[in-house]
């Protein structure tokens, strides 16, 4: 891991197509500003992961043709239900 210390409106520059600029800090919060080519994808780190984990998901639903793997899709899409806070629907 490279580590560079950099000030606000600084920035560093990735294989000449991207720059990271520092907005901002604030607390324990810096803010950036990433210029990159468009069909280029950024993620935050928690969604990058959350994908990840839902193509292991679909890969091994693919690969079982089991009804027990759905039953456990099922499982966990009814648990996340339970678990969802209730809204109040106006009548």
């Amino acid at each position: 891991m490279l580590v560079i210390s950099r000030k606000i409106n600084e920035a560093i520059v990735i294989d000449d197509t991207i720059t990271v600029t520092i907005l901002g800090v604030d607390g324990d919060k810096v803010k950036l500003g990433i210029v990159a080519p468009r069909e280029m994808l950024i993620l935050r780190g928690e969604i990058q992961q959350a994908v990840q984990e839902q193509v292991k998901i679909q890969e091994s639903l693919a690969g079982e043709n089991k009804p027990s793997a759905l039953e456990g899709l099922r499982e966990l899409l009814a648990s996340e239900v339970e678990d969802a806070p209730q809204s109040e629907c106006p009548a």
